[in-house]
């Protein structure tokens, strides 16, 4: 009697003791949204080679088409956090989104957002009273503003109709635009033809489009490590990338639907930011704040959004 009274006392323990000696309970995974542009390759190709479980984080990338879809993807809550321009970011507040912070300042567009047009058309001032395609509710707008500005325009003089990148081809050689507002790879397979030419690029408006991660707030209270993490993720894909520029390319060229050359001249317009200039440029607030409330006004100017901006006070992650 005593051996089994025994028995039914050391099973229980035994058990905890099992449960206790098991795997430790994986976090939940933070999840981003992410479209198609080179300088997000570098997030899935930190995914890929496996930098995110290295330094500690738990993160898995949706995939969207564009950047209207994946700031979409944020205010509709199905995922934590989504790569864009600081214009998407700047929109999620007066959208009636969740508040969010810009953690990670991942390249400035040199080049690579573009206004693309058919030969027939020789520059900006050409597009006067024609249609224009563009992503009506996200950066296509803001671009198209600011390269009309540069041209002594305004959005007045031109058609601007909402075109998402996946049709830009088709609306192009049908007529129904005479230019699109895009970027690669979008940008290259309509090129590829030598049927078009660009009007105007984001050289022209150097350090204004700046593509970011961000993440809920509310999830980074959750995660008091992530922003870290990603930082530490990001330069160590950055330094892979360097060390293996062949395989980086061609992973990321793969991923793109590009070839590899086609790649390398569209990172080429890109400035990919260290995590060393990162820090750097997070800790130069007043700079980054200037430069939201800049692209904020411009938005509600042009009707993208209403707001007083002051939320723009609140938007970039504090450096600790």
């Amino acid at each position: 009697m005593i051996k089994g009274i025994i028995s039914g006392l050391l099973l229980p323990l035994l058990a905890m003791l099992m449960v206790g000696c098991g795997p430790k309970k994986v976090e939940e995974a933070v999840t981003i949204a992410i479209n198609p542009w080179p300088g997000y390759e570098l997030l899935y190709l930190a995914k890929q080679k496996g930098f995110y479980r290295q330094v500690g984080a738990n993160i898995e990338l949706v995939q969207v088409s564009t950047l209207s879809d994946a700031q979409r993807a944020y205010l509709t809550g199905h995922v934590d956090g989504f790569a864009s321009t600081m214009i998407e970011a700047i929109q999620v507040a007066p959208l009636g989104g969740k508040p969010i912070k810009i953690v990670l300042l991942a390249d400035y567009s040199d080049g690579g957002d573009v206004i693309i047009a058919p030969t027939s058309i020789e520059n900006m001032q050409a597009l006067r009273g024609q249609t224009i395609g563009c992503e009506v509710s996200s950066l296509g707008i803001f671009v198209l503003e600011r390269a009309l500005r540069q041209h002594q325009m305004q959005l007045d003089d031109v058609n601007v109709i909402n075109v998402e990148q996946g049709a830009a081809v088709s609306a192009l050689a049908l007529g129904k635009i005479a230019a699109m507002v895009t970027y690669p790879p979008y940008s290259v397979e309509i090129q590829s033809s030598g049927d078009y030419l660009q009007l105007f690029s984001t050289k022209e408006i150097p350090e204004e489009v700046l593509d970011t991660l961000s993440i809920s707030s509310s999830v980074l209270a959750e995660h008091p490590q992530l922003v870290d993490q990603i930082h530490q993720a990001w330069q160590l894909t950055l330094d892979y990338m360097r060390q293996h520029p062949e395989e980086a390319m061609a992973i990321m060229a793969k991923r793109e639907g590009l070839q590899v050359a086609e790649f390398k001249e569209a990172l080429a317009d890109l400035k990919l930011l260290s995590s060393e200039e990162q820090h750097k440029l997070f800790a130069q607030r007043d700079k980054l704040t200037q430069l939201g409330y800049s692209v904020c006004e411009t938005l509600v100017k042009i009707g993208a959004i209403e707001s007083d901006c002051l939320h723009v006070d609140n938007l970039f992650y504090q450096v600790p």
